[in-house]
């Protein structure tokens, strides 16, 4: 009865283990299908967002299905502007979207974002009227998966 016991905790042990395992892992990847999967975080302060980035081309053409923003639970506000722009102009734009945690922007814009490849990637975003909570983070998860 005594070897029953000791090879009912370690079991026991394990079994938690890998429950912890599986839950923290599709927690952290909301889609393991996904080919593409880039999270950027940006600052707003005083309820305000203002975003002017360049970044390399991707590799090779690709459709951006996704932009899920994630804000504080009650937070929202106003994205004023989006806009794409690589070598060959204007790659995906979209303005005045009211916007809280869990939009997806492809969606609410009315369409995917084409990211063509050669050159750079420049992306500006503004946005206004975040509150309640003035200061905080917003995390856009882009993804070519929907």
């Amino acid at each position: 009865m005594n070897s029953l016991k000791t090879l009912i905790n370690p079991v026991k042990i394990l079994t938690f283990a890998l429950s912890f395992i599986i839950f923290c892992f599709s927690i952290s990847v909301p889609n393991a299908f996904a080919a593409l999967r880039i999270a950027q975080v940006a600052r707003i302060t005083g309820g305000e967002l203002s975003v002017n980035v360049n970044a390399p081309s991707l590799p090779a053409k690709t459709v951006i299905r996704s932009a899920k923003l994630y804000l504080d639970d009650g937070e929202t506000g106003t994205i004023n502007k989006i806009q794409i722009t690589g070598s060959n102009g204007i790659e995906f734009g979209c303005q005045d979207i009211k916007v809280k945690n869990g939009i997806n922007l492809i969606k609410a814009c009315g369409g995917p974002a084409v990211l063509e490849t050669g050159g750079t990637l420049n992306y500006v975003a503004q946005g206004s009227g975040f509150g309640p909570e003035p200061d905080t983070d917003l995390v856009v998860v882009l993804s070519d998966d929907f």
